[in-house]
Protein backbone atom coordinates (compact mmCIF):
# COMPACT_ATOMS: atom_id res chain seq x y z
CA UNK A 1 0.00 0.00 0.00
CA UNK A 2 1.36 3.54 -1.03
CA UNK A 3 0.69 6.45 0.84
CA UNK A 4 -0.71 8.05 -2.08
CA UNK A 5 -3.26 5.64 -2.60
CA UNK A 6 -4.58 6.09 0.72
CA UNK A 7 -4.96 9.28 0.59
CA UNK A 8 -6.90 8.95 -2.75
CA UNK A 9 -9.04 6.64 -0.78
CA UNK A 10 -9.79 8.40 1.79
CA UNK A 11 -9.89 12.12 -0.51
CA UNK A 12 -14.14 11.55 -0.60
CA UNK A 13 -14.13 12.25 2.89
CA UNK A 14 -14.39 16.06 3.59
CA UNK A 15 -16.04 16.43 -0.34
CA UNK A 16 -19.04 14.05 0.52
CA UNK A 17 -21.21 13.02 3.47
CA UNK A 18 -22.42 10.23 5.35
CA UNK A 19 -24.34 8.27 8.19
CA UNK A 20 -26.60 5.69 9.15
CA UNK A 21 -28.65 8.33 11.22
CA UNK A 22 -28.04 11.77 9.01
CA UNK A 23 -29.10 14.88 11.62
CA UNK A 24 -26.68 17.51 10.39
CA UNK A 25 -25.88 19.51 13.60
CA UNK A 26 -27.64 22.63 14.73
CA UNK A 27 -25.18 25.15 13.01
CA UNK A 28 -24.17 27.49 10.25
CA UNK A 29 -20.75 28.24 8.52
CA UNK A 30 -22.37 32.24 8.82
CA UNK A 31 -19.27 33.39 10.33
CA UNK A 32 -21.02 35.92 12.68
CA UNK A 33 -23.58 32.66 14.46
CA UNK A 34 -20.50 30.57 14.02
CA UNK A 35 -17.57 32.54 16.09
CA UNK A 36 -20.06 33.54 18.88
CA UNK A 37 -20.32 29.53 19.52
CA UNK A 38 -23.05 29.18 17.14
CA UNK A 39 -25.34 30.98 18.86
CA UNK A 40 -28.59 32.51 16.45
CA UNK A 41 -31.66 31.57 17.60
CA UNK A 42 -32.12 34.62 19.17
CA UNK A 43 -29.14 36.64 18.53
CA UNK A 44 -29.12 36.39 15.20
CA UNK A 45 -29.83 38.59 12.19
CA UNK A 46 -31.47 39.20 9.22
CA UNK A 47 -28.35 37.33 7.61
CA UNK A 48 -28.45 34.19 9.24
CA UNK A 49 -31.75 34.58 9.63
CA UNK A 50 -32.91 31.63 6.98
CA UNK A 51 -30.42 29.30 8.56
CA UNK A 52 -31.03 29.85 12.62
CA UNK A 53 -34.38 30.75 12.92
CA UNK A 54 -36.67 32.86 9.98
CA UNK A 55 -38.59 34.84 12.75
CA UNK A 56 -35.12 37.07 12.77
CA UNK A 57 -36.58 38.98 10.00
CA UNK A 58 -39.12 40.79 11.68
CA UNK A 59 -36.63 41.13 14.34
CA UNK A 60 -34.21 43.65 12.52
CA UNK A 61 -32.20 46.43 14.02
CA UNK A 62 -33.57 50.23 12.64
CA UNK A 63 -32.43 51.14 9.73
CA UNK A 64 -31.50 47.54 8.59
CA UNK A 65 -33.48 47.65 4.79
CA UNK A 66 -31.84 44.93 2.66
CA UNK A 67 -28.77 42.06 3.43
CA UNK A 68 -26.92 40.33 0.85
CA UNK A 69 -24.50 37.96 1.97
CA UNK A 70 -22.32 35.92 -0.74
CA UNK A 71 -20.63 33.94 -0.48
CA UNK A 72 -20.55 32.58 2.75
CA UNK A 73 -17.91 29.13 3.04
CA UNK A 74 -16.80 27.26 5.21
CA UNK A 75 -14.92 23.99 6.29
CA UNK A 76 -14.40 21.93 9.08
CA UNK A 77 -11.98 19.03 9.35
CA UNK A 78 -12.20 16.48 12.87
CA UNK A 79 -9.11 13.89 13.43
CA UNK A 80 -9.74 12.75 16.96
CA UNK A 81 -7.90 9.35 16.60
CA UNK A 82 -5.23 11.03 14.75
CA UNK A 83 -5.83 8.98 11.70
CA UNK A 84 -3.78 11.42 9.42
CA UNK A 85 -0.83 10.90 11.78
CA UNK A 86 -1.48 7.15 12.31
CA UNK A 87 -1.56 6.87 8.52
CA UNK A 88 2.10 8.47 8.14
CA UNK A 89 3.51 6.41 10.26
CA UNK A 90 1.93 3.26 9.19
CA UNK A 91 3.03 4.24 5.10
CA UNK A 92 6.62 5.93 6.59
CA UNK A 93 7.11 1.97 8.41
CA UNK A 94 5.70 0.10 5.12
CA UNK A 95 5.95 -2.73 7.14
CA UNK A 96 3.28 -4.41 4.33
CA UNK A 97 5.86 -4.55 1.63
CA UNK A 98 8.48 -5.08 4.42
CA UNK A 99 6.66 -8.73 5.34
CA UNK A 100 5.98 -8.98 1.84
CA UNK A 101 9.44 -9.08 1.12
CA UNK A 102 10.96 -11.24 3.69
CA UNK A 103 7.79 -13.82 2.77
CA UNK A 104 9.07 -14.14 -0.46
CA UNK A 105 12.95 -14.35 0.60
CA UNK A 106 11.54 -16.73 3.13
CA UNK A 107 10.08 -19.29 0.21
CA UNK A 108 13.32 -18.44 -1.43
CA UNK A 109 15.64 -19.93 1.28
CA UNK A 110 14.45 -21.63 4.17
CA UNK A 111 16.87 -20.67 6.80
CA UNK A 112 16.61 -20.05 10.64
CA UNK A 113 17.58 -16.08 9.78
CA UNK A 114 15.11 -15.36 6.95
CA UNK A 115 12.50 -16.68 9.50
CA UNK A 116 13.47 -14.72 11.80
CA UNK A 117 13.15 -11.88 9.39
CA UNK A 118 9.94 -12.96 8.82
CA UNK A 119 8.84 -13.04 12.18
CA UNK A 120 9.53 -9.67 12.90
CA UNK A 121 8.28 -7.96 9.78
CA UNK A 122 4.92 -10.13 10.67
CA UNK A 123 5.21 -8.86 14.51
CA UNK A 124 5.77 -5.04 13.53
CA UNK A 125 2.43 -5.02 11.17
CA UNK A 126 0.14 -6.77 13.14
CA UNK A 127 1.14 -4.03 15.51
CA UNK A 128 0.14 -1.73 13.12
CA UNK A 129 -2.62 -2.99 11.73
CA UNK A 130 -3.78 -2.35 15.45
CA UNK A 131 -3.25 0.85 15.57
CA UNK A 132 -5.01 2.04 12.46
CA UNK A 133 -8.19 -0.25 13.49
CA UNK A 134 -11.57 2.07 13.64
CA UNK A 135 -9.43 5.25 12.93
CA UNK A 136 -12.10 7.55 11.63
CA UNK A 137 -11.94 11.15 9.65
CA UNK A 138 -14.39 13.86 9.69
CA UNK A 139 -14.89 16.74 7.39
CA UNK A 140 -17.71 19.32 6.32
CA UNK A 141 -17.92 22.13 3.52
CA UNK A 142 -20.19 24.27 2.87
CA UNK A 143 -20.99 27.15 0.58
CA UNK A 144 -24.57 29.47 0.61
CA UNK A 145 -26.06 33.10 -0.12
CA UNK A 146 -28.67 34.73 1.53
CA UNK A 147 -30.80 38.22 0.10
CA UNK A 148 -33.03 39.66 2.91
CA UNK A 149 -35.41 41.98 3.16
CA UNK A 150 -36.45 42.18 6.73
CA UNK A 151 -39.28 44.27 8.05
CA UNK A 152 -42.17 43.51 11.30
CA UNK A 153 -44.54 43.73 8.73
CA UNK A 154 -43.52 41.03 5.98
CA UNK A 155 -40.00 40.12 5.99
CA UNK A 156 -38.76 37.98 3.20
CA UNK A 157 -35.77 36.09 2.55
CA UNK A 158 -34.07 33.91 -0.45
CA UNK A 159 -31.45 31.57 1.15
CA UNK A 160 -29.33 28.78 -0.89
CA UNK A 161 -26.75 26.32 0.68
CA UNK A 162 -25.43 23.36 -0.22
CA UNK A 163 -22.72 21.66 2.24
CA UNK A 164 -21.17 18.08 2.70
CA UNK A 165 -20.06 16.40 5.86
CA UNK A 166 -19.37 13.18 7.28
CA UNK A 167 -16.64 10.89 7.40
CA UNK A 168 -14.45 7.35 6.58
CA UNK A 169 -13.57 4.74 8.99
CA UNK A 170 -10.75 2.42 8.52
CA UNK A 171 -11.61 -1.19 8.47
CA UNK A 172 -8.78 -3.38 9.37
CA UNK A 173 -10.40 -6.66 9.16
CA UNK A 174 -9.36 -9.73 11.49
CA UNK A 175 -9.25 -11.55 8.69
CA UNK A 176 -6.43 -10.22 7.36
CA UNK A 177 -4.57 -10.05 10.95
CA UNK A 178 -5.53 -13.83 11.15
CA UNK A 179 -3.76 -14.40 7.67
CA UNK A 180 -0.51 -12.76 8.96
CA UNK A 181 -0.61 -14.71 12.76
CA UNK A 182 -1.44 -18.26 10.58
CA UNK A 183 2.40 -17.49 9.06
CA UNK A 184 3.49 -16.29 12.12
CA UNK A 185 2.45 -19.25 14.04
CA UNK A 186 3.88 -21.73 11.83
CA UNK A 187 7.17 -20.11 11.58
CA UNK A 188 7.23 -19.71 15.40
CA UNK A 189 6.47 -23.29 15.89
CA UNK A 190 9.81 -24.39 14.00
CA UNK A 191 11.71 -21.57 15.34
CA UNK A 192 10.99 -23.01 18.80
CA UNK A 193 11.74 -26.68 18.33
CA UNK A 194 14.41 -28.41 19.39
CA UNK A 195 16.17 -28.10 16.07
CA UNK A 196 15.12 -25.13 14.34
CA UNK A 197 17.19 -25.36 11.17
CA UNK A 198 15.75 -28.90 10.04
CA UNK A 199 12.39 -27.67 11.10
CA UNK A 200 12.37 -24.66 8.91
CA UNK A 201 14.12 -25.96 5.97
CA UNK A 202 11.19 -28.27 6.30
CA UNK A 203 8.63 -25.72 6.24
CA UNK A 204 6.38 -25.55 2.90
CA UNK A 205 6.66 -22.16 1.02
CA UNK A 206 3.89 -19.99 2.67
CA UNK A 207 1.50 -17.93 0.79
CA UNK A 208 1.63 -13.84 1.15
CA UNK A 209 -1.22 -12.78 2.63
CA UNK A 210 -0.94 -9.45 1.87
CA UNK A 211 -1.95 -9.90 -1.36
CA UNK A 212 -5.34 -10.97 -0.55
CA UNK A 213 -5.70 -8.16 2.36
CA UNK A 214 -9.55 -7.49 2.63
CA UNK A 215 -9.24 -4.22 5.22
CA UNK A 216 -10.98 -1.16 3.86
CA UNK A 217 -11.93 2.82 3.92
CA UNK A 218 -15.48 2.66 4.15
CA UNK A 219 -17.13 6.16 3.10
CA UNK A 220 -20.64 6.56 3.65
CA UNK A 221 -21.79 10.46 2.64
CA UNK A 222 -24.49 12.49 1.11
CA UNK A 223 -24.24 16.22 -0.32
CA UNK A 224 -26.97 17.80 0.67
CA UNK A 225 -28.55 21.42 -1.19
CA UNK A 226 -31.29 23.51 0.18
CA UNK A 227 -32.76 26.31 -1.17
CA UNK A 228 -35.63 28.11 0.74
CA UNK A 229 -37.70 31.32 0.59
CA UNK A 230 -38.14 32.65 4.82
CA UNK A 231 -40.86 34.85 5.79
CA UNK A 232 -41.73 36.34 9.22
CA UNK A 233 -44.22 38.83 10.60
CA UNK A 234 -45.13 40.55 13.81
CA UNK A 235 -47.91 39.52 15.48
CA UNK A 236 -49.75 40.53 18.67
CA UNK A 237 -50.30 37.78 21.17
CA UNK A 238 -51.92 38.89 24.07
CA UNK A 239 -51.09 42.07 24.13
CA UNK A 240 -47.22 41.26 23.29
CA UNK A 241 -45.90 41.47 20.18
CA UNK A 242 -43.96 38.26 18.92
CA UNK A 243 -42.37 37.63 15.71
CA UNK A 244 -43.07 33.82 13.80
CA UNK A 245 -40.89 33.17 10.92
CA UNK A 246 -41.32 30.03 8.48
CA UNK A 247 -39.19 28.46 6.04
CA UNK A 248 -40.20 26.19 2.83
CA UNK A 249 -37.30 24.53 1.67
CA UNK A 250 -36.69 22.21 -1.40
CA UNK A 251 -33.70 19.65 -0.35
CA UNK A 252 -32.11 17.95 -2.90
CA UNK A 253 -30.00 15.06 -1.44
CA UNK A 254 -26.89 13.09 -3.11
CA UNK A 255 -26.47 9.88 -1.18
CA UNK A 256 -23.10 7.94 -1.31
CA UNK A 257 -21.98 4.81 0.60
CA UNK A 258 -19.01 2.20 -0.25
CA UNK A 259 -16.14 0.84 1.12
CA UNK A 260 -12.96 1.48 -0.74
CA UNK A 261 -10.22 -1.34 -1.30
CA UNK A 262 -6.97 0.19 0.82
CA UNK A 263 -4.65 -1.43 -1.63
CA UNK A 264 -6.32 -0.48 -5.07
CA UNK A 265 -7.29 2.65 -4.03
CA UNK A 266 -10.04 2.75 -6.68
CA UNK A 267 -12.68 5.16 -5.68
CA UNK A 268 -14.68 7.37 -8.04
CA UNK A 269 -17.84 10.05 -6.67
CA UNK A 270 -20.19 7.53 -8.60
CA UNK A 271 -19.62 4.59 -6.25
CA UNK A 272 -22.58 3.90 -4.77
CA UNK A 273 -25.10 6.97 -5.60
CA UNK A 274 -28.00 7.88 -4.82
CA UNK A 275 -30.61 11.09 -5.47
CA UNK A 276 -33.46 12.68 -3.34
CA UNK A 277 -35.89 15.67 -3.42
CA UNK A 278 -37.95 16.48 -0.85
CA UNK A 279 -39.97 19.31 0.34
CA UNK A 280 -39.33 20.27 4.12
CA UNK A 281 -39.68 23.19 5.93
CA UNK A 282 -38.34 25.11 9.26
CA UNK A 283 -39.99 27.44 11.72
CA UNK A 284 -39.41 29.94 14.18
CA UNK A 285 -40.50 32.65 16.71
CA UNK A 286 -38.73 35.45 18.44
CA UNK A 287 -39.79 37.69 21.23
CA UNK A 288 -38.31 40.97 22.58
CA UNK A 289 -38.79 42.08 26.24
CA UNK A 290 -37.17 44.54 28.23
CA UNK A 291 -33.78 46.05 28.95
CA UNK A 292 -32.44 44.28 25.53
CA UNK A 293 -33.33 40.75 26.44
CA UNK A 294 -34.75 38.33 23.88
CA UNK A 295 -35.98 34.94 23.35
CA UNK A 296 -36.14 32.56 20.76
CA UNK A 297 -37.20 28.87 19.31
CA UNK A 298 -36.60 27.41 16.09
CA UNK A 299 -37.26 24.03 14.78
CA UNK A 300 -35.22 22.46 11.81
CA UNK A 301 -36.34 19.89 9.33
CA UNK A 302 -39.94 20.06 10.81
CA UNK A 303 -40.97 16.70 8.66
CA UNK A 304 -38.95 13.66 9.26
CA UNK A 305 -37.73 11.89 6.32
CA UNK A 306 -36.22 8.77 5.32
CA UNK A 307 -33.57 7.78 2.30
CA UNK A 308 -31.93 4.12 1.75
CA UNK A 309 -28.30 4.35 0.42
CA UNK A 310 -26.84 1.99 -2.39
CA UNK A 311 -25.27 -0.11 0.31
CA UNK A 312 -29.29 -0.37 2.56
CA UNK A 313 -28.11 2.08 5.20
CA UNK A 314 -31.06 4.68 6.33
CA UNK A 315 -30.34 8.03 6.30
CA UNK A 316 -32.81 10.05 8.97
CA UNK A 317 -33.92 13.94 8.66
CA UNK A 318 -35.22 14.40 11.81
CA UNK A 319 -36.94 17.79 13.30
CA UNK A 320 -34.37 19.89 15.58
CA UNK A 321 -35.12 21.79 18.69
CA UNK A 322 -33.27 24.92 19.57
CA UNK A 323 -34.30 27.59 21.99
CA UNK A 324 -32.21 30.46 22.78
CA UNK A 325 -32.03 33.65 24.16
CA UNK A 326 -29.84 36.89 24.41
CA UNK A 327 -29.31 40.36 25.65
CA UNK A 328 -27.98 43.54 23.32
CA UNK A 329 -27.11 46.84 23.78
CA UNK A 330 -25.66 49.36 21.78
CA UNK A 331 -22.09 47.79 22.00
CA UNK A 332 -22.20 44.20 23.42
CA UNK A 333 -24.32 41.13 22.67
CA UNK A 334 -24.17 37.79 25.19
CA UNK A 335 -25.87 35.00 23.67
CA UNK A 336 -26.89 31.35 24.72
CA UNK A 337 -28.68 28.36 22.89
CA UNK A 338 -29.51 24.82 23.79
CA UNK A 339 -30.37 22.58 21.66
CA UNK A 340 -33.50 20.41 22.96
CA UNK A 341 -32.72 17.84 20.61
CA UNK A 342 -30.05 15.45 20.33
CA UNK A 343 -28.60 15.08 17.23
CA UNK A 344 -27.71 11.57 15.61
CA UNK A 345 -23.79 11.31 14.39
CA UNK A 346 -22.98 12.12 11.01
CA UNK A 347 -20.42 9.87 8.95
CA UNK A 348 -17.89 8.43 11.98
CA UNK A 349 -19.10 11.75 14.17
CA UNK A 350 -20.52 11.95 17.46
CA UNK A 351 -23.99 12.65 18.25
CA UNK A 352 -24.61 16.32 19.66
CA UNK A 353 -26.35 18.36 21.54
CA UNK A 354 -25.45 21.79 21.84
CA UNK A 355 -25.12 24.58 24.77
CA UNK A 356 -23.77 27.28 22.90
CA UNK A 357 -22.36 30.59 24.66
CA UNK A 358 -21.63 33.50 22.26
CA UNK A 359 -20.78 37.05 23.01
CA UNK A 360 -19.89 40.10 20.38
CA UNK A 361 -18.75 43.40 21.28
CA UNK A 362 -19.27 45.95 18.67
CA UNK A 363 -16.83 49.55 18.09
CA UNK A 364 -18.69 52.49 16.65
CA UNK A 365 -20.60 49.82 14.42
CA UNK A 366 -17.38 49.45 12.32
CA UNK A 367 -15.61 46.73 13.95
CA UNK A 368 -17.02 43.83 15.64
CA UNK A 369 -15.10 41.33 17.81
CA UNK A 370 -16.62 38.17 18.63
CA UNK A 371 -15.65 34.60 20.79
CA UNK A 372 -17.57 31.64 21.90
CA UNK A 373 -18.25 28.13 23.02
CA UNK A 374 -19.42 25.57 21.96
CA UNK A 375 -20.40 23.04 24.27
CA UNK A 376 -21.36 19.00 23.15
CA UNK A 377 -23.68 17.63 26.29
CA UNK A 378 -23.48 14.74 24.46
CA UNK A 379 -19.53 14.21 24.32
CA UNK A 380 -17.53 16.98 25.76
CA UNK A 381 -14.16 15.60 24.11
CA UNK A 382 -15.96 17.97 20.90
CA UNK A 383 -16.37 20.82 22.24
CA UNK A 384 -14.56 23.71 21.21
CA UNK A 385 -13.77 27.46 21.17
CA UNK A 386 -14.59 29.86 18.70
CA UNK A 387 -13.19 33.35 17.46
CA UNK A 388 -14.11 35.78 14.79
CA UNK A 389 -14.07 39.61 13.73
CA UNK A 390 -16.02 42.03 11.32
CA UNK A 391 -15.93 44.90 9.28
CA UNK A 392 -18.59 46.95 8.24
CA UNK A 393 -17.85 50.15 5.86
CA UNK A 394 -20.11 51.93 3.95
CA UNK A 395 -22.61 49.22 3.67
CA UNK A 396 -20.14 46.39 2.88
CA UNK A 397 -18.87 43.77 5.46
CA UNK A 398 -16.81 40.94 5.39
CA UNK A 399 -16.87 38.78 8.57
CA UNK A 400 -14.42 35.88 9.81
CA UNK A 401 -14.69 33.00 11.95
CA UNK A 402 -12.26 30.18 13.34
CA UNK A 403 -12.60 27.05 15.89
CA UNK A 404 -9.90 24.84 17.12
CA UNK A 405 -9.36 22.25 19.94
CA UNK A 406 -6.75 20.19 19.13
CA UNK A 407 -8.33 17.50 17.28
CA UNK A 408 -11.00 19.58 15.51
CA UNK A 409 -10.45 22.76 13.07
CA UNK A 410 -13.03 25.25 11.45
CA UNK A 411 -13.09 28.42 9.31
CA UNK A 412 -15.37 30.26 7.79
CA UNK A 413 -16.15 33.65 6.19
CA UNK A 414 -18.31 35.76 4.36
CA UNK A 415 -18.84 38.96 2.04
CA UNK A 416 -21.88 41.05 2.69
CA UNK A 417 -24.10 44.33 1.99
CA UNK A 418 -26.31 46.24 4.35
CA UNK A 419 -28.60 49.06 3.49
Amino acid sequence: MTRKKILLALAPVCALVASNALAVPYSTFDPRSFAMGGTGVAAGNSASAGFMNPALLAQAKEGEDFTLAAPIVGVRAADSDDMVGSLDTFQINDNTGVFSRAITAFNASKTVANANVAVAAGTALTADLRTLSNKALQGEVGVGFVAAIPSKRFGVAVTGNAWAVGGALLDITTADTDQVNQRLDTLRAALNSNDPTTQVAALSSLSDPTTGFTSSAKVRGAVIAEVGVSVARMFNVMNRDIAFGITPKLVKVETFDYSADVDTADVTFDTGRRSYTAMNVDLGAVQDFQNGWRGGMAVKNLLPKDYETALGNKIETAPQVRIGVSRSSSWTTLAVDLDVTENDAVGFDSKTQYLALGGEFDVFKTLQLRAGYRYNISDNDTSIPTLGAGLLVFGAHIDLAAAYNGTEAALSGQLGFQF
